[in-house]
This record gives C-alpha cells, structure tokens and sequence, in this order.
C-alpha cells in the first residue's frame, strides 16, 4: 500500500520516466500584484497548456489544476496583500498536478485567462480575485475557470499511476476509514537508555517524560477504532535515528510523528512547536535544534554517515519532495488544533530544518517539541499526567484533521 513497497521499481523507472518528462510542462514562476479592486496572480509556465482554477472552503483554497508539471517555482514569495498564507503543490491523478493556495480570507475569482509567449514574456496564466463575503464566496465556489477536463488525462499515465507514488493531501476522491485498512501511525519518543535528551529540575527527564506522552498518544488513538498504532521504543532503550526511520518504512506506517523536549539557554522561554524536513533551517535557533537532535547517534558511537544509504539517495527525488509536502500539510493542521486546544506555542510555532529522523522518503513526518525542559513551569507541566492527557488530545485532533482530509470522500 505505500509507495516504498515498490521503490524499486520506482527507481528503476526513474530513467524512462525522466527521458519522457523533459520537455514536460513547467511551473517557472508565480507572482502577484495588488490593483486597486483587485489582486492579480500570474503563473509562469513554459507551454501553452489547459488550465482549471477555482476556490474550496473549509479552509478556504484557490486550487489550480494543469497537466503534470515540473515545478521550478522555488520558494513563492506571498505579499501580505495577496491574502495567501501558504502554498503547496502535488500530483492530483495521474496525467494531473495541482496548486493548492491556503488563503487567509475568502475570495472570488474575477477572471482567469492564458497569454501565449510575447517577446521576453513567457506563457503565462493570470487570475485576478479580490475579497469577497462568506456568503458570495459560497454562491460561487462551484464556478471553474478554465478548459482542463481531468477525465482527459487519466489514461495518459499508467505508468505513473502503477508506481505507487505518493499523492499529496488533495479533495480528490479517496476511500473512507472504513473501506481500507486502519492507517498506521508510528509515534516516536525521542531519545532513551543512554541518551536522557534534556533535563529540567529535580531530575525530570526529555527521555522520560516524551515517552509517557506518547504512550498517552496511542492509547488514544487505539481507543479511537481509526488507528493502528506503533512505537519506535516501548520503554526506556536507546534506538538510533536511522533505525527510527527504518521502524517506520518496516511497518508501513502511514504518518510519522517524533516527540521531544528541548532545553535553551533562556530558562524564560517556553510553548509547543513543530518541526518538518528541509534543506534549509527555518531560522537560527532551528538550524541549531535540528544540529543537537541530530548528533544522538553520536552517544551510541555511530554517527549519520552511515545513514541509510537508499534514504539517502531518494532524498533528492521528487518522491521526497511530494513527502515534504505532506509533512507540511499536517504539520499546519496540527498546529491548528493545537492552538484550538489552549495548548500555548512559540511564536511562528511551525518550523523547518534538515532533522534526520524526518527523513523517510515516503511518510510524512513532523517532529513535536512539546516544550522547554529549561523551563521549569513548563518541566513541571510536562511531568504531569493531566498535562500529557491534554496534550494527547490535542495531537490525536490534528492527526484526525489531517486524515479527515486526506480521506475525504468527495470529488472536486
């Protein structure tokens, strides 16, 4: 059922798949401006192409669907007047990929429309939108803009289909819980045995206290009938990061979730934060984060260059990438539901950097700190049941919410 069951068959496709694609459709770059009644949005792309654009609610979406592309976009810029808190982009069917814009109020598309290659101006898409009411934006939600017919494409990549890659999040059509099997959920309580993670005072433990709460965790979700449920590490032993990922590949988990404790310098600092895959940190203090979790491995006397060498090398594949993708989609959820249930975050509560037990190629995975061991109010907290118990539930409501939506029987 996940797409690592037949990685090598992916891998050994990867060529053909390549020579086939390169002079695919590419997504070059998207950039907005602010008109006075208007915001308008221009996609380059590289080919003149079909196109469908239109909103979703609950939470409100700009999605754009084009035949399947190369995105080249990088980092998006997102002017605070464009109204778009995040961007992500995936395969959608086989044949079609998608754009999904996270937007921060509802809006009403004005017009959309394509302009072929001018001169030094490449094929562009444009859309114009400006705010609407909860009220206009649900008498035009069902409108599309554009010609793409999806039906046109599903029989134009079988191969694709049969590869068993990994869509990310989408309303597209998928299963509900109870026509497939139960997801697996791997829940990953950092450090343990020789490896205590942080301390707080009078002896309050990272090691400990991370794995009393993901006990709490699983107990919730088997208690939910949604979920099959393992943990990395049942008591207090010390597992590797790299075994940590393997864990997760060996039982097919569906959604990895690591959790910590940190320590800082500044005994003031505290709240809840979570944490997904990049090449690049965040900011400073997460890049320095990521670089201490990362050096676990070094207490057992192996360090990560010995990393798992296929990991490694789909690291750079778009396999990954579409992984990454995902992580950050649940992570957004979960920070959400977080925030819903009183649980208190940093500031900017959603981070990246290149932590190596995110790093399997085909499950997406987020890493929660749960707060500061350096605080002792929040040390104190985080030992106490009643607190983990708050927590748990406030994680199992992200994990349903993500879920949820992966699996939500509805085609748009």
């Amino acid at each position: 059922m996940r797409a690592h069951h037949l990685l090598k068959a992916f891998l050994c496709l990867a060529i053909i798949m390549i020579s086939t694609t390169v002079h695919a459709l590419e997504v070059k770059q998207i950039r907005f401006g602010a008109h006075p009644e208007k915001i308008r949005m221009v996609l380059d792309i590289s080919d003149v192409t079909d196109y469908r654009a239109f909103v979703l609610s609950s939470p409100y979406r700009m999605v754009i669907d084009l035949p399947t592309f190369k995105w080249a976009a990088g980092q998006v810029e997102k002017p605070k007047q464009a109204m778009i808190s995040d961007i992500r982009q995936g395969k959608l069917v086989p044949g079609i990929s998608r754009i999904v814009f996270d937007l921060e109020q509802p809006i009403t598309i004005q017009s959309a429309f394509l302009l072929p290659k001018q001169g030094a101006k490449e094929n562009r898409i444009v859309i114009d939108y400006k705010v609407t009411t909860p009220q206009k934006f649900n008498a035009v939600k069902s409108i599309i803009h554009g010609t793409l017919k999806v039906e046109d494409y599903k029989d134009k990549a079988t191969t694709a289909q049969n590869t068993g890659v990994p869509h990310p999040p989408s309303n597209t059509s998928r299963p509900s819980y109870a026509s497939r099997e139960k997801p697996m959920i791997i829940i990953d309580p950092g450090h343990g045995g020789q490896d205590p993670g942080a301390s707080g005072h009078s002896r309050i433990y990272e090691k400990n206290v991370v794995l009393a709460l993901a006990k709490q965790l699983k107990k919730r979700l088997l208690a939910s009938g949604k979920y099959r449920v393992l943990l990395t590490r049942e008591r207090d032993v010390f597992v590797r990061l790299k075994n940590r990922v393997k864990f997760a590949r060996k039982h097919d988990g569906d959604l990895f979730v690591s959790i910590h404790a940190d320590s800082i310098h500044k005994p003031n600092v505290h709240g809840t934060s979570v944490y997904t895959l990049s090449k690049k940190a965040s900011d400073a203090q997460t890049a320095k984060l990521a670089e201490k979790e990362n050096q676990a491995d070094l207490i057992g006397g192996v360090g990560l260059n010995v990393e798992d060498e296929q990991v490694a090398f789909i690291l750079g594949d778009f396999l990954m990438n579409d992984t990454m993708n995902q992580s950050k989609f649940f992570a957004n959820k979960l920070v959400a539901k977080l925030k819903s249930h009183k649980i208190y975050t940093l500031q900017n509560p959603h981070r990246y950097a290149g932590f190596a037990v995110l790093k399997a190629p085909d499950i997406p995975s987020i890493l929660i700190e749960a707060g500061f061991m350096s605080n002792k109010k929040e040390a104190t907290l985080l030992n106490q049941a009643s607190h983990r118990k708050k927590m748990a539930i406030a994680i199992h409501a992200g994990i349903d919410s993500y879920f949820n939506y992966v699996y939500k029987n509805e085609q748009h």
